[in-house]
């Protein structure tokens, strides 16, 4: 078989499988990022005191619940259609952190589930607590893929500890801490965000750095 036969064979092969590949189901990561952005940036400046923590429910919420939450949902399940196991396991634990956060506090503050007062701070507690550790687990997988997903779930690990802190002891300086870190892994989201969305319309990529894994020699 001679070099040009076996080019032109070789250009009926790919022509024969675009013809019979099904239509791109594209890619979820853009607007997750960015709903995710939209909800960190929301809580972060409500951390940092521009919006009363106990007006939570009437003023977050409906952009926590109706647009981060419902729109991660909405974006895990695009990534399960296409076969993302990791980025459907990332995008799905955090819709379930930002709707099960609209539950607690607007439960808290209806008083659903009949917790009493000396109990409320230790059930946020715990509710972070829990969360932080969910977080940092899904940051160690990061280190294996680009360094700007493991800088937002760093931050985000960070973040919500130092909120904790803020909650238990109470400290005002430590959820405002928090609130820094939040609207920090809430830029980085939107960076993500830009990188993502100017490849889906024939851009090029923004850099998002090597893994952290690629640094000590790891695969």
């Amino acid at each position: 078989m001679t070099d040009v036969q076996a080019t032109h064979d070789a250009q009926v092969v790919e022509e024969a499988q675009l013809a019979t590949a099904g239509p791109s189901l594209g890619d979820p990561v853009p607007l997750g990022l960015l709903v995710f952005a939209l909800g960190s940036t929301v809580l972060g400046i409500s951390l940092l005191g521009y919006v009363p923590l106990a007006v939570q429910g009437n003023t977050i919420m409906p952009i926590v619940f109706g647009a981060t939450g419902l729109g991660l949902l909405i974006t895990t399940r695009w990534a399960v259609n296409i076969g993302e196991t990791f980025v459907a396991t990332v995008l799905g634990a955090f819709a379930a952190f930002w709707l099960s956060y609209a539950a607690l506090v607007i439960g808290l503050v209806h008083n659903w589930y009949g917790i009493p007062p000396t109990a409320i701070l230790h059930t946020i507690g715990q509710y972070l607590i829990a969360w932080d550790i969910v977080i940092f687990m899904l940051f160690l997988v990061t280190l294996r893929i680009p360094l700007l997903f493991s800088l937002i779930l760093g931050c985000g690990t960070i973040g919500v500890a130092l909120i904790a802190i803020g909650v238990l002891e109470p400290s005002t300086a430590f959820q405002r801490a928090g609130g820094v870190f939040v609207l920090i892994f809430g830029a980085l989201g939107y960076y993500g965000y830009l990188g993502t969305a100017l490849v889906s319309v024939g851009g090029k990529p923004l850099p998002f750095g090597k893994p952290v894994w690629s640094l000590f020699g790891g695969k």
